[in-house]
C-alpha cells in the first residue's frame, strides 16, 4: 500500500481515492508499464491479485505505444495468450484480419492497453521512479519512490527496460557483450568489421583534419577490444519517430534549440565520398492512415552509437534524462540537416523535407515519442542464464512459460574507425560495428530465466531484463516476447502471493496449466501450428518460414496492396523461381486446397501452380489479374499425414510478376 503521503493516483486518467486507506497491502506491484509490464499487471489481476502498476513516465505500453508500432515478429505461430489477444484487439479496432498491420498507431495501442487495465481493475501510479528497495532476509518488503511514498507488496515484478528495481534490490546483473569463451557462443563478443545492410561505405575519414587526431562527432572514441572479446557495448538506442507526409496531419520537424551542423560533418563527408548513396532515413507507410515509424535504415541513422548508448544503462536518473534529451536533439538535428544542409544531395533534401511529425500522435509531448528505444540495457544473472545454445540446440525446457522465435538480431553497437591498407598508404576509415542477424527456429523460454538467484531475492520476477547472455537477449528482446514473459510473470506472481511462497517455488505444473488455458503457446511438440491451430483449416502464409520453401528472387511487399492476406506477400518480378507451401497434415484424408493472392494488372495471367497429392503432381493455371483477394479453390485432393511440399507456385517463364501470398488446406469429411 502507499504510505507516508496523501497521493493522487491516476487510474486510466480518472482520479480515484487515496490508496493509503486500502487494506491489506498489494499482492503484486509491477514496476514499469511497458507492454510486458502492462500485460503482467493484467494477468496478475486476472488471477485474483490486488495489483498496482507503477510507471516512471505518463504512458502505458512502452515501445508498443511509444514509437515501435511496426512490431517485429518471428514465427507468429508461437505468439499466443494475451500477446495474441492484444493483436486481435488491434485487428478488431481497424476491422482488418489478424496481423494485417504489425501493430497499431501509438494512440490506438495506448487506448487498447488503458481500456484493458481498467477492465482488469489495476491501480496505476504514474511519474514515479524507484529510489530505494527495502529488503529483509532476501525478501523485498517495500520500495520507495521519487515522490517520497512507499509501496509494499507480497511480490514485485520489474518490467522496466532499465531494470532499476532489480538493480536496487541487489540482484546480480551484467551489461555488455560476453566473450566467445564465456558461454561458448560463436556470435558473442566484438564483431569483425564486415559488409552488412547498415554499414558505412569505405574511404570516409574519422579525423577532422588529416594532420590532426581529433575525432569527428557521432563516433565512439572507446578503443576496440579484440575480435570475440568482451566489452561494455550495448545496441544502438534511438527514437522510433512516427512520421507522415499527409499535409492534413503534419507538424514540421522542429529545428533543435542546440542545433549545430558541425555535429553532422560525418554525413557531409559521407555524401562527398559517395554522392549516389541513399537517404539516411526513410518513410515507408507501414502503419494505418499513411504513417510510418521511422527505423534505423542507413549507416548514419536514428540510432545513436557514439557511446551515449554504452553510458545509459548504469547512469543516474539525472544523467539518463540528459542522454534522453541529447538523443532527441540528435534525431531532430539529423532530420533538419538532411532537409536543409547544402552538403546533402538535393534529391535527399527534397525527400526528407516531405517528412513530418503526426499531429494526432503524442499530442501531450510535442508530437515526439515518449519512449526511448532501449534495445538492451542491464541483463539479470539469475537462476538460469539463457545463451545461444538455448536458441539453437537446447530448445526444450521443462519449465517453459512461452516461446520465442525472432532472429538473433543485434543492431550496431558503435561507430568506430579502423586502419585500412590501401597501397601504398595506410588510411583510417569509419565503420559501424556489431550488427548481426542470425535466424533461429522457435525455442522455449524457461521460467527460471525470469527469476533472480534464490539467495538474492525470493519475491521478485524480471520479465524484461531477463537472465541471458548478450546473444540470447538479442532474440528475446522483441515486444511480443516481452508480453509473453509478462503474462507468465503476472500469473506466477499471483500464485506466489496467494500461497505466500518464494517465486522460485511456484508450482510450475499449475502455472503451465493456467497459461495453457489462457492459450499461451509453451511448446510445439503436440501442435506444430501453435496459436494458428484452426478447426476451419490449415493456413500457410508466405512468411511462415517453417512451412515454406523458395527458390529464386522473391521480394516481400508489406505496404503496396490492400488485397494482401495478413501483413505481407512475396512477389517475383524476374520470372525465375518457385515458392512452395509445405504444411504438416495432421491426418490423412481429402482436403480442399485454396489459394489467396492480391490482384494487379502487372501480375501474370497464366501462373502455373503445382499440387502434389496421392503420389502425383497436378498442374493448375491461375490468373493473378483476376478473382483474387479471396480464397480461390484449386480443387479437392487426397493428402497423407505428415509434412509435405503440397503447393508450389512457379515463376519460371511467367507472363508477368508472380505473387505468393497464402494457401489454405481444409479437411473435407
Amino acid at each position: 500500500m502507499i504510505r507516508n503521503t496523501i497521493l493522487t493516483v491516476i487510474l486510466l486518467s480518472v482520479l480515484i481515492p487515496d490508496l493509503s486507506a486500502r487494506d491489506p497491502d498489494y499482492d503484486v506491484a509491477v514496476y514499469g508499464a511497458t507492454a510486458g509490464g502492462t500485460i503482467a499487471a493484467i494477468a496478475a489481476a486476472g488471477e485474483g491479485a490486488d495489483v498496482l502498476l507503477i510507471e516512471p513516465g505518463k504512458n502505458v505500453g512502452g515501445m508498443v505505444t511509444g514509437g515501435l508500432s511496426h512490431n517485429d515478429y518471428g514465427d507468429r505461430t508461437v505468439i499466443g495468450g494475451m500477446a495474441l489477444e492484444f493483436y486481435k484487439k488491434v485487428a478488431d479496432y481497424y476491422g482488418k484480419p489478424l496481423y494485417y498491420w504489425r501493430g497499431p498507431e501509438p494512440h490506438v495501442g495506448e487506448k487498447i492497453f488503458r481500456d484493458w487495465l481498467q477492465e482488469a481493475g489495476v491501480d496505476i501510479l504514474f511519474e514515479n521512479r524507484v529510489v530505494e528497495v527495502v529488503k529483509q532476509n532476501g525478501k523485498i518488503t517495500s520500495i520507495k519512490l521519487t515522490d517520497g511514498s512507499e509501496v509494499t507488496a507480497k511480490v514485485f515484478i520489474d518490467a522496466s527496460y532499465e531494470g532499476d528495481l532489480m538493480a536496487r534490490a541487489g540482484v546480480s546483473y551484467t551489461i555488455g557483450r560476453e566473450s566467445i569463451k564465456e558461454y561458448d557462443e560463436s556470435w558473442a563478443g566484438r564483431r569483425a568489421i564486415l559488409p552488412d545492410g547498415h554499414q558505412m561505405l569505405p574511404r570516409v575519414s574519422p579525423f577532422r583534419d588529416e594532420g590532426t587526431s581529433e575525432i569527428l562527432p557521432l563516433i565512439n572514441q572507446a578503443p576496440l577490444v579484440g575480435e570475440g572479446d568482451a566489452d561494455k557495448a550495448v545496441q544502438g538506442y534511438g527514437f522510433r519517430v512516427i512520421v507522415t507526409t499527409d499535409p492534413g496531419n503534419s507538424v514540421p520537424f522542429p529545428k533543435p534549440v542546440n542545433y549545430d551542423p558541425d555535429n553532422y560533418t560525418l554525413i557531409s563527408r559521407y555524401y562527398e565520398k559517395h554522392p549516389d548513396a541513399g537517404n539516411m532515413v526513410h518513410l515507408w507507410p507501414t502503419l494505418p492512415n499513411g504513417k510510418s515509424d521511422m527505423n534505423s535504415s542507413g549507416p548514419i541513422s536514428t540510432n545513436v552509437v557514439d557511446g551515449l548508448n554504452w553510458e545509459y544503462p548504469d547512469a543516474s536518473y539525472e544523467r539518463r534524462d540528459e542522454i534522453w534529451q541529447l538523443m532527441k536533439e540528435y534525431t531532430q538535428g539529423l532530420i533538419y540537416f538532411l532537409s536543409n544542409d547544402q552538403s546533402v544531395p538535393e534529391r535527399i533534401r527534397k525527400e526528407t523535407s516531405k517528412m513530418a511529425l503526426c499531429r494526432d500522435e503524442f499530442a501531450d509531448n510535442e508530437h515526439w515519442p515518449h519512449q526511448l528505444y532501449i534495445r538492451v540495457g542491464r541483463r539479470m544473472i539469475g537462476e538460469y542464464v539463457m545463451t545461444q545454445a538455448d536458441l539453437e540446440k537446447d530448445t526444450v525446457k521443462y519449465d517453459a512459460i512461452g516461446m520465442g522465435s525472432y532472429n538473433i538480431d543485434v543492431r550496431h553497437v558503435q561507430r568506430t574507425w579502423i586502419p585500412v591498407s590501401r597501397f601504398p598508404e595506410l588510411h583510417y576509415e569509419v565503420y559501424n560495428e556489431g550488427y548481426i542477424s542470425i535466424p533461429v527456429a522457435p525455442y522455449e523460454i524457461p521460467y527460471r530465466a525470469l527469476l533472480p538467484k534464490f539467495d538474492e531475492s525470493t519475491n521478485l520476477i524480471v520479465p524484461v531484463c531477463i537472465s541471458s547472455s548478450h546473444i540470447a537477449y538479442a532474440s528475446v528482446r522483441m515486444e511480443p516476447q516481452y508480453m509473453i514473459m509478462g503474462q507468465a510473470s503476472g500469473v506466477a506472481a499471483a500464485l506466489a502471493a496467494r500461497d505466500e511462497i518464494p517465486v522460485q517455488k511456484v508450482d510450475i505444473i499449475e502455472m503451465q496449466g493456467i497459461l495453457t488455458r489462457q492459450n499461451q503457446v509453451m511448446t510445439l511438440k503436440n501442435n506444430v501450428y501453435g496459436a494458428f491451430e484452426n478447426d476451419n483449416g490449415i493456413i500457410i502464409d508466405n512468411n511462415m518460414k517453417r512451412f515454406t520453401e523458395k527458390r529464386g528472387s522473391w521480394q516481400v511487399s508489406e505496404t503496396l496492396h490492400n488485397g494482401r492476406f495478413q501483413m505481407n506477400y512475396a512477389e517475383n518480378k524476374v520470372q525465375q523461381g518457385t515458392f512452395s507451401f509445405c504444411p504438416w497434415i495432421p491426418e490423412s484424408g481429402n482436403y480442399e486446397i485454396s489459394i489467396w493472392y492480391p490482384v494487379m494488372k502487372s501480375y501474370g495471367k497464366s501462373v502455373p501452380v503445382e499440387i502434389e497429392a496421392s503420389g502425383r503432381a497436378v498442374r493448375k493455371t491461375v490468373n493473378q489479374q483476376k478473382n483474387g483477394e479471396q480464397w480461390v479453390s484449386l480443387g479437392i485432393y487426397e493428402l497423407e499425414k505428415g509434412y509435405r511440399k503440397a503447393v508450389t507456385i512457379i515463376a519460371d517463364q511467367a507472363d508477368g510478376t508472380v505473387v505468393a501470398d497464402a494457401v489454405k488446406f481444409k479437411r473435407i469429411d
